[in-house]
């Protein structure tokens, strides 16, 4: 979830046990070991209230600009397609065409019971068991039976940023949908731009199972802010109209319409420019009526267009801001009442006015265009629900959960909701008739709702029965059959509604066939599986934000972290429930990053690694802290690595070796990277290895991956965007190799290519087998080469194109799982298969897709040969005349790439236009077009 301001405070939330706590006098003890108490989930601190969004802010932003890309998650999901596909081939062979790995398809691990962060929620007025929900990072899903079981409906390539969805109810028209994308408020897009940026809104005509983007709402500039439909909050239709399709959405900077499904669109009300209204809302009554709001907030901090407003027709617009509307206002949404419509509920936040920040007023119309005396206002915002600290007040942290419904047969039932769910049964008239309904529970100790979840997002009603409710929140979605309940029993529809967003995941890295997964979620903390089924339930077992997490050897002791550096050790049960525990950060550690990175030592696994900062900080020995429940931080057997401090630069990186073992590489959030020999002894002085190496400036070491079986081979991932992502070093840090190849649009590292986020290594057969977690999915290559690095994009039809956070390998039985941010967790056994000496098995002639294309001013070939021989690659024009020949010489068999600068055999530059390459050895012959684009 996200917190703007609230102090963080500690909470009573099931981990595995439950343990109460006395305090008498000064002296904490425990009296039952049977509950652990720590942080909730948050966006940052009282200290530091936008600790996530800087973390997501450093980890993608261009280094050169200080801003991510605009538009880069369209951008890169286009260039995405050029990128070969692993999926034609069920092997992995070595450039000696040994096969090194059988390759099967990737399986979801789940969780089938945990959603993420959902917005979007409808009915389908033909049959109401049909739900349609889209999550803002795990794309549309549709039900058949009323959220008893989900299938994902968005293709594996497209857009998930999902905000909204409306329906044509119209009879005849029922068949087609719509759904916004781009979530404003909430992603780290809010401050910076990045993966929850939309580009536009799709459609369907086949209800809703499949979905293509309407093309005059997509935009094609990339790097700036270019279009309305970059970020909207909501899409209606209009159903009183039979003559036109007409749809509204509100967007940023103002109220689009359309009469021809979305074809085409006029701007009915604001702006677009740094003073247009960050934040819009639109609704519509049965007739047509339609409500609007723009926000008082711009980019600039200069007013432009805002205000409340009513229209007939959506052309013509009457402001009808009530006379004492608060001056400074944000994200306003609006709820009609169903059974009058005459009745309108307006409710937002509204700083240095209302109650706490946020007010909430009451709309009836009279007459004419209801502005003036045509319409009376009533200003209930001092009936707020207001129940004190930790959670009882009611927010939407700076606009980010926020929404008004009325109950559909009674004018005076709201529901409201912020971080919590309340109903009041008189409108707010009062705060005598207020229920606290959702989110947190009304017990005020952070616990949660029972099958419930915090944030709340989208309301809609049982078409059948008025107080049957559908909820949609950060934790997915829940029903009720009875919202008029004092306390209403809320049913978990995440069945199968796989949009869990993973930071992080721990794998028991020594245990042949463990089947032991945690992962830590944003807004949903560290679960659990022990099964290789998806259908097999995750358990809760850490609230909090979930972060880095580890399975010491041998697969009994895990460390579990939540947000800003607390982490807990303790007895992992059959259930992944952790028994007797201890929390083991150290006293006197300050200065964590958001999701703080630690590691063990994968010799001796009592031996952990803790980024403090700008340093390291060493457990000489997890073991010997005792499991005493004791939740304080501990200064057992911790020691400062005083000399590996850096000075003003958080530490964001960590990578330990096995063989020969003992030495720690670190890398820092500005682009340093050091190394400390025998770091698990004493205060070895670090090694700088990046200050004259070439390596990016002023950018962010998301992951270091050694080399089990060579200390001196080691990756270096830059999360950054625009810049090369990943390095090579084989002698320990002397030098380094760019290693992302065509995982970059140009060999400078600028231009659309995905931001890579984490690599792993597997090896086997006598070769190693590389994976790199990107925002436009997993990829991996046999073969590191430089800039010529080839990358395949694993599970296309599975994975596809939603961001991966982390991938984790483990030799021993080569098991690979990936953290999605958006579709959950996937895995695959990349077993062994031939031994290094062995015969080699054929291998398929391939010629790739060039990358990238269309390209300027030159592209990379890459291709796959059977057997040795003589190897031709021709370019020719569209008109059949050769161009010129890139290569004429005896090949070994394997994989290789080749550049084409586009120039002509004379070294001339050929004219834009479509160009063929031939492959062509004396067994086969293979032909790809490419488009040359000056």
């Amino acid at each position: 979830m996200r917190r703007s301001t609230t102090p963080l405070v500690l909470i009573g939330l099931t981990f595995g046990l439950v343990i109460y706590f006395s305090i008498n006098s000064s002296q904490k003890k425990v009296e039952q070991k049977t509950l652990l108490s720590i942080e909730k989930s948050s966006i940052g601190s009282k200290e530091d209230p936008e600790a996530r969004a800087r973390f997501e802010f450093r980890r993608l932003r261009n280094p050169q600009t200080g801003k991510i890309p605009r538009n880069i998650r369209t951008k890169e999901l286009e260039f995405a397609k050029s990128l070969p596909t692993r999926e034609a081939f069920d092997s992995i062979k070595n450039d000696r065409n040994r096969v090194l790995f059988k390759n099967p398809a990737w399986t979801s691990r789940g969780p089938v019971n945990v959603g993420g962060r959902t917005r979007a929620l409808a009915h389908d007025v033909t049959n109401e068991n049909i739900l349609i929900a889209g999550g803002v990072s795990g794309g549309l899903w549709r039900s058949t039976d009323g959220g008893g079981s989900w299938t994902k409906t968005t293709n594996p390539s497209q857009l998930h940023t999902i905000t909204a969805i409306a329906q044509d109810t119209r009879s005849g028209k029922t068949s087609t949908w719509y759904a916004s994308t781009g979530e404003f408020s909430g992603s780290a897009a809010f401050h910076s731009g990045t993966f929850f940026q939309g580009d536009g809104i799709y459609k369907s005509t086949d209800g809703g199972n499949t979905w293509s983007a309407l093309p005059n709402t997509v935009s094609d500039t990339p790097g700036i802010l270019d279009s309305p439909f970059d970020y909207t909050f909501r899409v209606i239709t209009d159903a009183s109209n039979s003559a036109s399709d007409i749809v509204y959405a509100a967007t940023f900077g103002g109220i689009y319409r359309s009469n021809d499904g979305g074809n085409s669109w006029v701007r009915g009300l604001g702006d677009f420019s740094n003073e247009a209204p960050q934040f819009t809302d639109i609704v519509i009554t049965s007739n047509g009526i339609l409500y609007a709001t723009m926000s008082e907030a711009t980019l600039s901090g200069n007013a432009g267009p805002k205000g409340l407003y009513r229209s007939t027709d959506g052309t013509t617009w009457n402001e009808i801001t009530a006379a004492g509307w608060p001056s400074t206002y944000r994200r306003i949404v609006i709820g009609i009442a169903p059974s009058n419509e005459n009745i309108v509920y307006f409710v937002g936040e509204t700083p240095g006015s209302g109650l706490n920040d946020h007010s909430f007023w009451k709309y009836t119309y009279l007459s004419g265009d209801g502005s003036g005396a045509g319409g009376t206002w009533e200003d209930r915002s001092a009936n707020l629900p207001a129940e004190g600290d930790p959670v009882g007040d009611f927010d939407t942290q700076g606009s980010y959960d926020l929404l008004v419904n009325v109950h559909p047969s009674d004018e005076n039932t709201v529901f409201i909701g912020g971080t919590n769910l309340y109903r009041s049964t008189d409108g707010f008239a009062t705060g005598n008739n207020t229920k606290w309904v959702g989110g947190y529970s009304p017990a005020n100790d952070i616990s949660q709702y029972a099958n419930h979840h915090p944030d709340q997002h989208s309301l809609i009603f049982s078409p059948s029965n008025p107080n049957g409710m559908y909820s949609a929140h950060d934790g997915g979605l829940s029903k009720t059959n009875n919202n008029m309940a004092d306390s209403i029993a809320w049913i978990p529809l995440n069945n199968g509604y796989i949009t869990s967003q993973f930071y992080t995941l721990a794998i028991d890295q020594t245990s042949s066939g463990s089947n032991k997964i945690y992962g830590g979620m944003q807004d949903n903390g560290t679960y659990f599986t022990n099964s290789t089924s998806s259908s097999t339930p995750w358990n809760n077992v850490f609230s909090g934000d979930g972060s880095f997490c580890a399975i010491q050897n041998g697969g009994n002791t895990a460390l579990l972290s939540v947000q800003e550096g607390k982490v807990f050790m303790g007895t992992i049960q059959s259930s992944g429930n952790i028994g007797p525990f201890v929390r083991v950060d150290p006293d006197g550690g300050s200065g964590y990053l958001f999701i703080t990175p630690f590691i063990l030592d994968p010799n001796d696994s009592n031996i952990m690694y803790l980024a403090v900062d700008d340093r390291v900080w060493r457990n000489s020995d997890l073991s010997g802290i005792p499991l005493n429940f004791d939740q304080d931080p501990t200064s057992i057997n911790w020691f400062e690595l005083t000399n590996s401090a850096v000075g003003g630069e958080s530490v964001t990186a960590l990578g330990v070796s096995d063989s020969p073992p003992n030495r720690l590489y670190y890398g820092t959030g500005s682009g340093q990277v050091f190394r400390l020999d025998d770091a698990h002894t004493g205060n070895p002085i670090r090694t700088d290895i990046w200050t004259g190496k070439n390596l990016p400036v002023d950018s962010y070491i998301n992951c270091i991956a050694v080399n089990p079986d060579n200390a001196d081979e080691a990756l270096l991932v830059f999360s950054n965007y625009a810049i090369i992502s990943i390095f090579q070093t084989d002698n320990g840090g002397d030098s380094w190799t760019p290693a992302s190849g065509n995982l970059e649009e140009n060999p400078d590292g600028s231009g659309n290519g995905p931001a890579v986020l984490w690599v792993d290594m597997l090896s086997g057969a006598g070769s190693s087998l590389f994976f790199a977690a990107t925002s436009t999915g997993l990829y991996s290559t046999t073969n590191l080469n430089g800039s010529a690095t080839v990358w395949t994009q694993e599970g296309a039809s599975t994975i596809g194109n939603v961001i991966v956070d982390m991938v984790k390998a483990r030799a021993v039985d080569g098991l690979v799982v990936t953290a999605t941010h958006g579709n959950g967790v996937y895995s695959n056994i990349f077993a062994p298969s031939v031994k290094a000496g062995d015969s080699a098995l054929p291998e398929t002639f391939v010629l790739h897709q060039n990358y990238p294309n269309p390209f300027n001013p030159s592209t990379t070939i890459a291709f796959f040969l059977a057997r040795d021989s003589q190897t031709s690659i021709k370019v020719f024009n569209i008109q059949g005349k050769k161009i010129t020949a890139l290569l004429n010489e005896h090949r070994k068999s394997g994989s290789h790439t080749i550049i084409w600068d586009g120039k002509d055999q004379n070294g001339r530059e050929v004219a834009s236009g479509i160009y063929y390459y031939r492959l062509e050895t004396p067994f086969n012959i293979a032909t790809q077009k490419m488009t040359l684009l000056r």
